[in-house]
C-alpha cells in the first residue's frame, strides 16, 4: 500500500506502525519513503498536501485467511495515516472500508457520477470503478 502523513509525522507514524505491526504480527517485506509535491491537478487528488509517502508491502501467503487478515492490516495503516492528517493511494488495493474512502476522496461520489454522465454506456471500465460503483450505489 502507499500512505501519505504529513512531514513532521513520520517519526510518530513509524511508532504507531511499529506497535501496530508486533500486536498483529504483521510481517512488512519492503518499503520505501519519498517526499511528495502537493497534486493540485487531479479530480481524485492522491496528494492533498507536500507529504512524505510510505509505500509498505507486507508478505501475504495466499490463502483466504490470511488475505482477509492483510485487508484488515492494510485498513489499519490507512486508519493510522488519517489519524495524523494523511490519506492513502486509491488504487493499489480496495480495501479501504467505505468510511475511508470518503475521507481521503471526498469526491469520490462526484467522480463517479460524472464518469457515468460522460460515459453512460460505461465503455470504459474496470474492476478498480465496478468495485467503487458498487460501494456507493447508494449515492449514485
Amino acid at each position: 500500500t502507499e500512505l501519505y502523513v504529513p512531514r513532521g509525522a513520520l517519526a510518530q507514524f513509524f511508532n504507531v506502525v511499529r506497535d501496530d505491526f508486533r500486536r498483529h504480527d504483521v510481517k512488512l517485506i519492503y518499503g520505501t519513503i519519498r517526499l511528495i509535491a502537493k497534486d493540485d491537478e487531479s479530480f481524485l487528488a492522491w496528494a492533498k498536501e507536500p507529504w512524505v509517502c510510505i509505500v509498505m508491502n507486507l508478505h501475504i501467503d495466499h490463502t483466504a485467511e490470511n488475505i482477509a487478515k492483510a485487508a484488515g492490516d492494510f485498513r489499519r495503516l490507512i486508519a493510522r495515516a488519517i489519524e495524523l492528517g494523511g490519506s492513502y493511494f486509491l488504487t493499489y488495493h480496495r480495501w479501504a472500508d467505505r468510511e475511508q474512502v470518503e475521507k481521503c476522496y471526498p469526491r469520490i461520489t462526484e467522480f463517479l457520477r460524472l464518469k457515468r454522465r460522460y460515459d453512460s454506456g460505461e465503455v470504459f471500465a474496470s474492476d478498480w470503478y465496478n468495485h467503487y460503483k458498487e460501494m456507493f450505489a447508494d449515492k449514485l
